[in-house]
């Protein structure tokens, strides 16, 4: 046998080298995801100072928050969007005996549909529904889109694609080592095991620029998307809207289940409401809340038990006032900006859910409906007539935004 020359065994042993050098890279870095688990959907133990918090990552939100929900199976399950996921803590000792918070920012009713759709399946149905419900989602009348399905839209699981993501890439290592950071961090981005998102880290975003800042910016994003917006609730010929329906059949799904449902309208700054009046959507705003207080009665007291509660009111809470702009040392007891409300609110809304009174919060029912509509406009009315300085510094903003559109 002819001897291979020198050369050709230099690039072997190189070639060869490489390969085993890129396997073992590999191992390594399959080894720290794995011990890591930043997604917490690997199984992996926690371990205190090393992965015990989860940070709150942007990407595959739906798989994370399934698979710990599918572990939690909590007899009360808390859905909506964004609000509902950094306002309400399932730890909260009125959300008995176990919470889990399945909102995810940015949802609909169809993600709580789906979701409900998988914890059915799963067998691990809550008893209590605590689902917010968003005047902006109802706002235009958007037409009605097909009902998930399982068929159609099964419960997300970890796929080899999923692993090879997660486990063997860079990308993954850097979720590893952005967990193994968050556990030394003052203000961390978390998300706990029960689904909750305390948003931590807002608080050195207020440190840094202030939380009138926050408040500027996600207005001005609000009034620059609300005045593309129809106010309507219903598509033209009086045709239920794509959410009203969705709604309709969470609700008729409470009834065969026998569940008890708590419909939350957020408890919106008053800034919000002032933008709102401003922008000519009070009357859809009124007429929502008439929607949801008929297809909740609607329901069959024997079958499930239905509630709408307003937390929309304007009171010493949703008033709390805004600093000033280069403030940044107040930080709010109740508000991170004018739509996304602290768990300190929402810990008050769990109270008032479970009977504690209070001035703020109200069930709405037919039978009183119309004479809180008509309280909370006088408020409203009165908030505007004296022209202080969130009215006049929210028609500023308005004035902004319209120059700017133009």
């Amino acid at each position: 046998m002819t001897a291979l020359p020198q050369q050709h065994k230099t690039w072997r042993g190189y070639l060869l080298g490489l390969g085993l050098w890129l396997v073992g890279a590999l191992a390594f870095v399959g080894a720290c995801n794995l011990m890591m688990d930043p997604l917490g959907v690997l199984g992996s133990p926690k371990v205190q100072g090393i992965n015990a918090l989860k940070p709150y990552l942007d990407h595959h939100r739906e798989l994370t928050r399934w698979k710990a929900a599918e572990r939690a199976c909590a007899p009360t399950g808390i859905f909506g969007n964004s609000r509902a996921e950094i306002g309400l803590d399932p730890e909260n000792p009125h959300f008995v005996p176990k919470a889990f918070n399945h909102a995810i920012p940015g949802s609909s009713l169809h993600q709580t549909w789906r979701q409900l759709n998988w914890l059915e399946e799963a067998g691990c149905l809550p008893k209590t529904w605590i689902i917010g419900v968003d005047f902006f989602d109802f706002l235009g009348g958007t037409r009605p889109q097909p009902l998930a399905s399982l068929a159609s839209h099964p419960a997300p699981h970890a796929d080899a694609r999923f692993l090879a993501e997660v486990v063997f890439s860079l990308s993954g290592l850097r979720d590893s080592v952005r967990t193994l950071a968050i556990q030394h961090t003052r203000n961390p981005a978390i998300l706990t095991e029960r689904g909750f998102n305390p948003l931590l880290n807002y608080a050195d975003e207020v440190s840094q620029n202030g939380h009138e800042s926050l408040f500027r910016q996600r207005a001005q994003e609000n009034i620059n998307q609300w005045r593309r917006r129809p106010a309507l609730l219903r598509q033209a010929g009086d045709a239920a809207s794509d959410d009203e329906i969705v709604l309709q059949a969470i609700l008729a799904r409470a009834t065969r289940s026998g569940a008890t449902v708590q419909l939350l309208i957020y408890p919106y700054h008053a800034q919000m409401r002032v933008i709102l009046a401003r922008l000519g959507f009070s009357t859809a705003w009124d007429d929502w809340k008439r929607q949801l207080v008929r297809m909740a009665e609607q329901v069959p007291p024997a079958d499930a038990a239905v509630q709408v509660w307003d937390f929309s009111g304007l009171s010493t809470l949703t008033l709390e006032a805004i600093p000033a702009r280069g403030d940044r040392t107040t930080q709010l007891t109740y508000y991170w900006e004018g739509g996304h409300f602290k768990s300190s609110a929402g810990d008050l809304m769990a109270a008032r859910l479970h009977g504690h009174r209070s001035e703020w919060g109200h069930r709405l029912e037919s039978t009183t409906l119309e004479a809180w509509l008509s309280t909370d406009a006088e408020a409203l009315r009165r908030l505007l007539a004296e022209n202080g300085q969130l009215v006049r510094d929210t028609d500023r903003l308005l004035d902004g935004a319209g120059a700017q559109a133009h």
